[in-house]
């Protein structure tokens, strides 16, 4: 009890805001020496620091900077008051609040940590065989995750990450959506949600085993839960089509949209009506994508007995499925966008991902679209990423001349082109 009264009044003393500085400097040097030596430097002294140091060191200290010894400190000087029966190294832990370690016995630690928390988590998943093939993965990629075994205590990350690892494993038999699976999962239809930590490391992993990029946009995630058959959105993820049918799966045509596509009417599907069918196919053989709305309209009145598909300025996930159908199909898929940088990123992903072919996205098509837009340089740095061969004269052009292109002025021209 006597001990415990010592060391209390030894945290107390040392926990004057006197010595704050210069206990962190020694703290730092025996992290880096593994012993209490060398020097510290103390700049722009404070007169409370000057007044302790002074007092305990048994020295006047003056000026703006003192330099000090840290074995005297540490252990001469400490050895002369009544706290020398105590551990100078323990009281200093308990002052800083943090273990006094080296760097190397701190790396040892932490290395043990982790080595304890995945023997752990092997054992939470050993017994399915499809989850310890995703924890090998985990593991084997462990650095993507430890800040969260920072945040959380190990038992409640332990739980996180095993539902994750069963989720990553279990992949729908049909597709699902998100807050159903994570029902299933979790018993929480919000576990997987996009702001909750557990939805983030479900996604890293899935990334992870798809060798994919962690997702960096909404589209981009709805892409990859898709591949694991989970949709987020069903109802405003949407393509706009004309004249395409599908196939359900029953292997039956479906007669709703064959009627939408025998009275020339457009329609739009949803991504929870296209999750139900198994095929997508043209009732004309030419299909044409177009960037906008209103070109669509246009075309669908002046070229009625072509199919028609609209990205209405984004490549979403409803229409890139539908786009792979057609394409996995044998469909030639033809395609037309505004003249900017992100339009041309469209139909560079539409052409080296579903083969279509570009129709009026030459350099003489730009130069009828131009308007009096103009590009910054940090959008004409995107076009560094156009792959597609047919697009870099257009890219060229653009660089020179700055300027914006737009679709509706050279409607006239695209329909000449699809009647050619």
């Amino acid at each position: 009890m006597k001990e415990d009264r010592l060391l209390q009044e030894c945290i107390e003393y040392f926990s004057h805001k006197g010595f704050a500085r210069v206990l962190e400097l020694i703290y730092n040097k025996y992290r880096s020496l593994g012993r209490f030596s060398g020097r510290i430097v103390l700049e722009n002294l404070q007169p409370v620091e000057k007044e302790m140091l002074s007092r305990y060191l048994g020295r006047i200290v003056s000026g703006d900077r003192v330099v000090i010894n840290v074995k005297e400190f540490a252990q001469k000087r400490f050895e002369q008051t009544k706290f020398s029966s105590l551990d100078f190294k323990d009281v200093l832990s308990h002052v800083l609040k943090k273990d006094v370690l080296t760097k190397k016995e701190e790396k040892e630690n932490k290395e043990k940590q982790l080595s304890s928390f995945l023997e752990k988590l092997k054992k939470q998943v050993e017994s399915e065989p499809a989850a310890e093939k995703v924890y090998l993965v985990v593991k084997e990629n462990f650095k993507q995750f430890e800040g969260y075994l920072k945040k959380y205590s190990e038992e409640k990350f332990l739980g996180i990450l095993n539902l994750c690892i069963k989720a990553a494993a279990t992949k729908p038999e049909k597709i699902e959506s998100l807050a159903v699976f994570a029902t299933k999962i979790a018993h929480d239809p919000h576990f997987f949600d996009e702001d909750r930590d557990s939805g983030k490391i479900f996604l890293r992993i899935l990334s992870l085993i798809k060798n994919a990029e962690y997702p960096k946009s909404s589209e981009e995630k709805a892409e990859l839960l898709y591949m694991h058959n989970i949709i987020i959105d069903e109802l405003s993820n949407w393509c706009l089509v004309y004249g395409i049918g599908a196939i359900s799966e029953d292997a039956a045509e479906d007669e709703a949209l064959k009627i939408f596509a025998l009275q020339r009417k457009p329609v739009i599907l949803p991504l929870y009506t296209i999750k139900d069918y198994k095929q997508f196919f043209g009732y004309s053989k030419k299909i044409v994508v177009v960037e906008n709305p209103a070109v669509f309209s246009m075309l669908m009145q002046t070229c009625s007995d072509i199919s028609l598909i609209c990205t209405n300025g984004q490549l979403r996930l409803s229409t890139k499925i539908v786009l792979e159908s057609l394409s996995k199909e044998g469909f030639t898929i033809f395609y037309s966008g505004d003249f900017d940088p992100e339009g041309l990123l469209i139909a560079d992903r539409i052409i080296q991902n579903y083969g279509a072919v570009p129709i009026c996205m030459d350099e003489e098509s730009y130069l009828l679209s131009l308007s009096k837009n103009k590009i910054s340089q940090k959008r004409l740095v995107m076009l560094r990423n156009v792959k597609s061969p047919e697009l870099f004269d257009v890219c060229g052009k653009m660089r020179e001349l700055k300027l914006s292109g737009y679709q509706e002025k050279i409607v006239e021209r695209i329909v000449e082109r699809l009647k050619s």
